[in-house]
């Protein structure tokens, strides 16, 4: 029997453990959940202290739909650029974002896993993208997570023809360059 290439996808919870001097116990947790979203590492127990959530495999995309997927990434991500520089006269409103995660490709495109397709297929669209960053087509950096309840980095993409509009704005505002930005 001829073996298959499958993609396995294991989520899992993990204890770490900080030590919190504090007053009390709430004041402790509190200090801790803190030092957790700045992602500072605490002690991490041993791999059996792991628990699985969840484990899920799926049978590789050939060459050819690997291929589609990275044409209909560029695509999203070179007309929704097209159309920020078209109708945004202010490029630095707060409102409009130089870049694009993967889950928000995988959203905008539809992509839905197959184990659970109320879910965006985030490891499809971050597999074309990365693809494309290697081709040098697609361009990607990190920025810390912005909400509450999220820590570490999240990986946003753009093509290099928009961050270099970017940039050039940004080098061409006089209040920026002073400050540093």
């Amino acid at each position: 029997m001829e073996q298959k290439r499958f993609e396995v996808e294991i989520t899992f919870r993990q204890t770490v453990r900080y030590g919190v001097d504090a007053k009390d116990r709430k004041v402790a947790e509190r200090m801790a959940v803190e030092r957790w979203h700045a992602g500072e590492e605490g002690t991490t127990l041993s791999i059996d202290c792991s628990e699985v959530i969840a484990v899920a495999a799926a049978e590789s995309p050939t060459e050819d739909k690997q291929c589609r997927d990275c044409e209909a990434a560029f695509r999203y991500l070179r007309d929704r650029e097209l159309v920020i520089e078209m109708l945004d006269a202010d490029a630095f409103n707060p409102t409009v974002h130089d870049a694009v995660s993967a889950d928000d490709v995988a959203s905008h495109l539809g992509w839905k896993r197959r184990d659970d397709p109320t879910l965006a297929d985030t490891a499809r669209a971050a597999r074309a993208l990365d693809r494309l960053c290697h081709e040098h087509r697609v361009v990607c950096f990190t920025r810390p997570r912005v909400r509450a309840s999220e820590r570490g980095e999240v990986r946003l993409y753009c093509t290099p023809q928009h961050l270099e509009r970017l940039t050039s704005l940004l080098m061409d505002d006089p209040e920026l360059s002073a400050a540093g930005v």
